[in-house]
Formats: C-alpha cells, structure tokens, sequence
C-alpha cells in the first residue's frame, strides 16, 4: 500500500473534491504507462493506491503529489509485533516515532501513539530517542481506524493536477530553459503540447529524449509537433534584407516562431503558449524585445522563468532529469543569425519591419 499526501487541493474551495478525482485518475494512468495495474482510494487529505512499493518515485512525480510512503496496512494493536520483525538488525544511532491521526475517532492521540511505540521500541532495541535530527523515523498513520506503518517519506513536486487548468502550447528549443518552463506549467495543473522549431543536427532526437523526461510527470503522452526553422523564418528574413535590418532577426525569428505557436494554440484549442524566456538572458529577451514580440503575436504568452536566473533554471533542470539531455544536444549555429544584433530597439524601426511584414502578409495584426 503506498500513501499519498497532497497539498494545495485540500484548500481549493468548491473544487476540491474535482481535484482529487483528477488527481487519483492521473496517479493510475501514470501507473499504467509504467505497466503497473493499481487500485486507489480517495479519503479526505490523502489517496491509498494499492500497488507494489516501487510504484512510490512514479507516483511522487505525478503534479499535485506532496509526498508518498511505501506502507503497511494493519490494526494498531498489530503494531509492535511489525515492528520487532521489520526493524530486526538494524541498529541507528537514534530513532523518532512520528504519528499522525486522520481518523480523529481513533481513541489514542498522536502523542499518545508516540510515547507508546517509542516505548517499546526502547525496551525492544535500546536505541536513543532523538525528536529533532532522528536517524530513523517510524512513520504512523491512523486512516479509518488502521495504522499505516512506513519508514520513509519520497518528497513529490507539489502543485496542481495536469489538465484542471486547460491546456498550453510549450515552445521547446532542446536548451536547458524551455523544458523548466514546460514542467512548471504542468505543476500548476497546465496540459502540455510541445512544439520544436527544428534546425536539424540531431536536434530533434535530443526534444523527443526531452519530452519522454517530461512524460514522467504527465498522466498522458505529451503530444510533439516538428516544425522546420528554417522554413518559418525565411520569408522573413528575406524580407528585413530588403529592409537592410538584419540586426533585428533574433526578435523577428522569435515572433516568427509565437505566431506559428497561436496558429497552433487555437487549432488544439489551448489557451496560450509557454516560453522559457529568462529576462535579459539573451538578445530576444531583454525586456525592450519582449515588449515587442508580446505585442506583435495576439496570443497569451506565459513566461514562468522570466524573474529566475541561470543558476536557479539549471537546479530545476538537473531535479526534473531534463539536464542531462541538454548535455547531448548538438551546437546549431543558425545561418540567419547576424553579427549584431539588437538588444534595446527602438519602436519607429520596429514599426517599419512590422509594415513590411504586413505587405508580404506574414503578420495580421
């Protein structure tokens, strides 16, 4: 039996009980896209899935999942005799019994619970009680007048259930920061399209080795669509040649890329697109340039990582497992990128690229 805590839900008035449905469905199809057949409860602050042990860091990736336990089911009188066979030849250096009582119906309090079993664990074993830095913890749990039983607890990435807060178009380069990007979103309880701009040299294998890392952390398949860089960006370039503006195609590249993103967004009938724009962190995204891509594509942009900096994007990205892909992915050094390149524009100019663009209808604003 595996014990599931979660969060945030247990307050969403008027929808909790919506959310813990969702987040029970999640966690069994997350279980069966491993192979794992699982049965689950749902009792107030916490789910009961039936399912082998190693279900548990499955389980603890599912968004919405505070934490989990791996634990034994059995009645509290049944307890101490658990006890003396599980925790037979081990020997901490200190120990704590930690109790919580959900089934407030249950005759003994948690303190009660505490000072009983650490008694006999005492007598039992002779170990040292240490209530502040333990280094075993005997977990209890009294659920429907049963105590759960577990001595470890898995930490899970919190936040909301995939799908209750409608989908999202997520851009993914195959860098480190659009992958953050994406996860955070999903955390929040968003469903996850990828779109990737391809610009070939086996990119596009290390997106698809990143969107199976962010799958873990999806009830379903996250749904991948290639499109050809080069095939969206050419016409506009082309067209800031004539213009003799090329300084100005990392931030037209960029816009090129979001309205095919909302092209994309409204046929899926998602509610916006997700970047992994870090403010200031490269040309495209310094606060002036992503003043004028949010104006030029008429389509909600969501920017999660826009007031994080590189050394907190990369923590995330090493946690979630998509770090290790970005280490494979080939340096592509695009043929349209210019020498200069503006970083602070100045909106008359960009006001003439966009007439330009509208000639050649590449933009309908």
């Amino acid at each position: 039996m595996i014990l599931v805590r979660y969060g945030e839900i247990a307050v969403k008035r008027g929808r909790r009980r919506e959310f813990e449905r969702k987040l029970m469905e999640n966690i069994l199809a997350a279980l069966r896209r491993k192979g794992i057949e699982a049965k689950a409860e749902l009792i107030r602050g916490r789910i009961l899935v039936d399912a082998p042990d190693d279900a548990a860091k499955i389980i603890a990736k599912v968004p919405g999942v505070v934490s989990v336990s791996p634990a034994r089911e059995m009645s509290y009188e049944e307890v101490p005799n658990y006890l003396r066979e599980a925790l037979k030849g081990l020997n901490p250096k200190s120990f704590k019994v930690e109790t919580q009582r959900l089934d407030k119906t249950f005759l003994k309090t948690s303190v009660e619970i505490n000072r009983e079993i650490g008694a006999f664990i005492v007598r039992e074993f002779g170990w040292k009680v240490d209530l502040e830095n333990p280094e075993l913890t005997i977990g209890i749990e009294i659920i429907k007048k049963k105590a759960y039983v577990f001595f470890e607890k898995i930490k899970g990435v919190g936040g909301l259930p995939v799908s209750t807060q409608g989908k999202v178009v997520a851009l993914l380069s195959g860098g480190i920061d659009s992958p953050v990007a994406a996860f955070l979103m999903m955390k929040r309880g968003a469903e996850i399209i990828a779109v990737h701009f391809d610009q070939g040299k086996n990119a596009r294998k290390v997106v698809e080795k990143t969107v199976n890392i962010l799958n873990d952390y999806s009830p379903r398949d996250i749904e991948l669509i290639i499109e050809n860089h080069f095939e969206v960006l050419k016409p506009y370039v082309v067209a800031l040649n004539r213009l003799n503006m090329r300084e100005w195609t990392c931030v037209v590249c960029k816009i090129a890329m979001l309205r095919r993103a909302a092209e994309i967004a409204k046929e899926k009938g998602a509610l916006g697109i997700v970047t992994g724009d870090s403010l200031g962190q490269v040309a495209s995204q310094t606060l002036t340039n992503l003043y004028f891509e949010t104006m030029s594509v008429r389509f909600p942009i969501h920017r999660p990582l826009l007031g994080m900096d590189k050394e907190e994007i990369i923590r995330i990205a090493r946690e979630i497992g998509t770090y290790q892909a970005f280490l494979e992915y080939p340096y592509c050094d695009c043929p349209f990128r210019p020498e200069r390149v503006v970083t602070q524009g100045k909106p008359e100019e960009f006001k003439r690229i966009l007439d330009a663009l509208e000639e050649m209808n590449k933009f309908m604003l």
